[in-house]
């Protein structure tokens, strides 16, 4: 019969315990922001770490530049996806029931968010980054929110820029830490765990 050996044991488990503590660093604070802030708002009776988790997974293998773009990137991406829902409501024309004005601002958006990736001297052109945001802002925030009002459009912007540095903020630290602990400099690889 075998011996445990506690330190193989350590040994295969310094990434579970790096990912496992950030996560669970990361469960607290949206604990706090859901009982301290999103519940001010009214409806809102839950947090949005799967936000996070998004970010954290898309800019896991990312630089800290491009996490920064990708973040800055959320922005135009939300603009584009309240554009692609406005411009939608144009006018009510349909063909077998696909919306006309619906699919001339899928297009006509999607194709100018495609438009950023040639501003290489901004900050504006992370593609990655304004898709996340159209993503994210099309899915409600799991509860529905969008931009009906500004209220609402506030808030989503919000909580998709909060969550999503949140996920960046993870990504840098789980990267960092695996690296550390793997005893390879941050800049030896390309970033990923």
């Amino acid at each position: 019969m075998k011996k445990f050996n506690i330190k193989k044991f350590y040994e295969i488990s310094k990434a579970s315990i790096i990912i496992g503590t950030i996560a669970a660093i990361l469960f607290c604070v949206d604990s706090i922001l859901t009982k301290y802030v999103w519940t001010s708002y009214g409806t809102i009776d839950r947090g949005f770490m799967w936000v996070a988790f998004v970010a954290w997974t898309i800019s896991s293998g990312m630089k800290n530049k491009d996490r920064i773009k990708m973040w800055i990137g959320l922005i135009p991406g939300f603009l584009a996806a309240v554009g692609m829902i406005y411009f939608g409501q144009i006018f009510s024309a349909n063909v077998i029931g696909i919306s006309i004005a619906a699919v001339i601002g899928v297009f006509l958006f999607n194709g100018l968010a495609m438009y950023f990736d040639n501003f290489k001297k901004f900050w504006l052109n992370s593609i990655t980054g304004i898709f996340m945001g159209i993503f994210l802002t099309f899915s409600g925030l799991g509860v529905g929110l969008g931009a009906d009002t500004w209220s609402d459009a506030g808030m989503t912007i919000a909580i998709i820029l909060v969550y999503s540095l949140l996920g960046c903020v993870c990504a840098f630290f789980s990267v960092y830490y695996m690296e550390k602990w793997k005893g390879k400099p941050a800049s030896s690889r390309s970033g990923q765990i």
